[in-house]
Order: structure tokens, then C-alpha cells, then sequence
């Protein structure tokens, strides 16, 4: 593009105000593939491993992008050519993209990798309707045994029964309250057996954990056991045990 009266235009690669437009324009692309990326792994289109695949390339690029705005930003602060909202957007966007991201993926707990939680590791209860509903692929749905019974002793010693004062069919009735309350879908219930089986739906990827709920008559009260397991992932960085212990906290240990 010709310069105008000897001055350099403003969109020329000499001009703060062009790389402005290019650092936004970066920002812009680099959010659609994020938004891509976990739009494709909530909806089913992507494998969730491609995503995170994904997402962490993506991590980098904005990591890259952000250094990059802020020099032009700065380059634009000291120029008269203008660009320096575009360079301030740009920069703000890539930063809660990139924090967003590093915060997301988190290291998991210190210690053993776990994915399966249940609050009786003699006896944990087991999954029937909700083995239908697991996909191809997914984690076995079978208790890994002693193994994993230690690993849990080890990162959730906090995981224990649920004692009540109510009686086994009140205590199920209430358990099946919780867990419409907590926004569970419940799959199959059974006050004969005292069986609860639901899926719970992580708000963010929308990974599915499925979770059974067992009442049992316990003196002159009940005990209540649960397990949650994920369906997919060798690590649920802690969700499943908040999962129960969200129920736990939910349920009246008298009434």
C-alpha cells in the first residue's frame, strides 16, 4: 500500500496498528478452536482424548500468542498509529484463555491414579442398569479388588459408610431424594433391594460417572453405602469422592 504524504499507512507491517489487528485476529482464532475443541468433546464429535490432545496444543499457541500481543501492545502504547485497543483485547482474551486452561488441567492429587470410589471397600456395591448405558471403550465396570481398595485408603481416607437413624425404607427414599436434588440421573430404583443406580453429567465436558446407591438395615437404623466410578480416564481428579461426600452432606444423619 503507498504511502500517504511520507507517512506509513496503516496497514503496513511497519505499522503497530496492523500487528494489533493481526495479534486480535490470532485471539479470535485461537478462542473458535478452543470453543471447538470442548464443543466437539461435549456433544460426542471428538474423542475426549483428541480434545484434550487438542486443547493442550492450543494451551501452548496462546501461551506463544499472549507474549506476542503484549509486545505489540506495548509497541502500539509508544506509537501514534493506533491499535492499542485491539492489542489490549487481544492480550486480556489469550490471558483467561491461557489461566482457564492451566487451571483446568490441573496435576491430579499426589499419589495413586483412581477413578473408582466406594464407601464399602470390603463390599462395594456393584453396576447392573447402568451397564447397558456405558459405551464401547469405556473403564471396566468391574471392582479392581484390594489394589485399588488401598490406593483409595491412601488418597480419600474420608470416604466412610453413612450411618441414619431412619429406617432402610425412609433412608432409601431419602437417598433417592438426594439424588434427584443433586441432579442425578436415576436409572433404575428398587426399595425391595435398596438399590439406587444413577448417572452423574460433569458440567463442563459432560463426562458421564455412574453411581449406585445401596441401603441396608443397620441396628435399629440404616447404612448407606455408594459408589462412583468413572466412565472414562485413569484419574478423576477427585470428583468422585466429592460426589459422595456431597451426597453424604446432603443426607440427615438423624431424622
Amino acid at each position: 500500500m503507498p504511502a500517504i504524504d511520507g507517512r506509513v499507512p496503516l496497514l503496513s507491517l511497519k505499522s503497530p496498528r496492523t500487528w494489533a489487528l493481526i495479534a486480535f485476529a490470532v485471539a479470535l482464532l485461537l478462542l473458535a478452536a478452543v470453543a471447538y475443541a470442548i464443543a466437539g468433546s461435549r456433544n460426542g464429535l471428538m474423542d475426549y482424548r483428541s480434545a484434550f490432545g487438542l486443547l493442550g496444543q492450543l494451551g501452548q499457541a496462546g501461551a506463544v500468542a499472549l507474549l506476542f500481543a503484549v509486545g505489540v501492545l506495548i509497541a502500539t502504547l509508544r506509537s501514534k498509529a493506533g491499535g492499542t485497543a485491539y492489542a489490549a483485547t487481544a492480550a486480556v482474551l489469550l490471558a483467561v484463555m491461557v489461566g482457564c486452561m492451566v487451571a483446568y488441567q490441573a496435576a491430579p492429587p499426589p499419589g495413586p491414579l483412581i477413578n473408582d470410589i466406594t464407601t464399602d471397600l470390603d463390599d462395594p456395591p456393584r453396576f447392573s442398569a447402568v451397564l447397558p448405558l456405558r459405551p464401547e471403550g469405556s473403564n471396566a465396570a468391574e471392582y479392581g479388588g484390594p489394589e485399588v481398595a488401598a490406593a483409595q485408603r491412601q488418597v480419600h481416607p474420608e470416604i466412610q459408610p453413612l450411618h441414619s437413624t431412619l429406617a432402610p425404607r425412609r433412608a432409601f427414599e431419602r437417598a433417592l431424594e438426594v439424588a434427584d436434588e443433586l441432579g442425578w440421573d436415576i436409572v433404575a430404583q428398587s426399595p425391595d433391594t435398596g438399590i439406587i443406580e444413577a448417572v452423574d453429567t460433569t458440567p463442563f465436558f459432560r463426562f458421564k460417572d455412574d453411581v449406585v446407591i445401596r441401603v441396608r438395615p443397620d441396628g435399629q437404623g440404616s447404612r448407606i453405602d455408594l459408589r462412583s466410578h468413572s466412565r472414562v480416564g485413569r484419574s478423576d481428579l477427585g470428583k468422585n469422592a466429592a460426589r459422595i461426600m456431597e451426597f453424604v452432606r446432603a443426607f440427615p444423619m438423624r431424622g
